[in-house]
């Protein structure tokens, strides 16, 4: 599998709708709100953005880039990378930006990616799992399992776990942010006998279960780590305005979000929970994101954690690991 070349980038978004154009640079709204409300400087520190060449991530990445941070934008296409990254550079000039390739739909590209991190000695203060996809019915990993909850899910589940030995042997903190969304507050539970739905294969149920086991596992992961030097915590997006979704949903999707498109969250917005979290004291395990219109839009703040985030820790380790074993490559099948 060609790990560069396919069209599988997405934000971690839960639902989009608009084929506006992304602004360039921070709007001076943005800029005002920062300074009001997250006055960080994060010169001097590196923060990996995954996912951020389009959407949320980028709009992450930039933030960052505002804020005095070196990002790393690590990312599965690496054509949309470099152009996303020369577009950066066109407002920061100078700024230090490292592509790095990462497919979390790939278990090989994903221990890549930690030993490329592990070999370079990259000195990450931030880390921010923003990549995901949705609306991929009947397409799998390169390991075999349904793409949506293998990447949004297991395939984080794996970057986590490889990734962790060597943050915790960094001389300072890392900040440790897992992307969920608020559609996992509403999440049909887990069943094992049928975990990717492949019974009733219908996407949003199959992109909710990803995020729900998200949201279980980076609870049960912050209360792992204690108060170890990694901190672990949760943002979401809200319901964020971006482009990926317009090929999936064609023309009924467009005319809604000329009519609605007002009451969602631009990616800029949605992006700010990352600068959020680095000026204010949030407790590891916190979720952050909009909370108006039942989460769906505002500026980032503490959301109330739903009792369902933290139950069945254990069995999801169990079948997560179970599953990490089971894997099997594409030229293995």
């Amino acid at each position: 599998m060609d790990n560069m070349n396919k069209e599988k980038d997405a934000s971690a978004s839960f639902f989009i709708i608009t084929e506006a154009k992304e602004r360039l640079s921070l709007s001076e709204k943005t800029k005002k709100w920062l300074a009001a409300n997250c006055a960080v400087s994060l010169k001097g520190k590196t923060v990996v953005v995954t996912g951020a060449n389009s959407g949320v991530g980028f709009k992450t990445a930039e933030t960052m880039l505002y804020l005095g941070a070196d990002v790393v934008m690590a990312c599965r296409n690496r054509r949309k990378a470099e152009e996303a990254k020369a577009k950066l550079l066109e407002d920061y000039p100078g700024a230090n930006i490292t592509l790095m390739e990462l497919d979390l739909a790939s278990f090989a590209s994903i221990d890549a990616f930690v030993k490329r991190l592990e070999e370079q000695k990259t000195d990450v203060s931030v880390f921010v799992n923003n990549a995901g996809v949705f609306h991929r019915p009947g397409e799998k990993t390169a390991d075999g399992f349904d793409l949506v909850i293998g990447t949004n899910y297991l395939g984080v589940y794996r970057l986590t776990e490889k990734l962790l030995p060597y943050l915790q042997s960094l001389p300072h903190e890392t900040v440790y942010i897992n992307t969920v969304s608020i559609i996992a507050k509403v999440a049909r539970d887990v069943d094992y006998g049928d975990f990717y739905l492949s019974e009733k294969p219908k996407n949003m149920s199959v992109y909710a279960r990803s995020k729900i086991c998200l949201a279980r596992y980076t609870c049960a992961l912050a209360e792992r780590l204690g108060d170890g030097s990694v901190r672990v915590l949760m943002n979401h997006p809200g319901i964020a305005l971006t482009p990926l979704g317009l090929n999936a949903y064609g023309k009924t999707v467009k005319r809604l979000s000329r009519v609605f498109g007002g009451i969602f969250n631009s990616p800029e917005k949605s992006s700010l929970s990352v600068a959020y979290i680095m000026s204010h004291s949030v407790p590891d395990g916190s979720l952050i994101g909009p909370k108006k219109l039942f989460g769906g839009w505002g500026y980032p703040k503490p959301n109330r954690i739903p009792r369902r985030f933290k139950k069945g820790a254990d069995e999801l380790a169990a079948f997560s690991e179970g599953e990490m074993s089971a894997a099997r490559p594409a030229e293995a099948r």
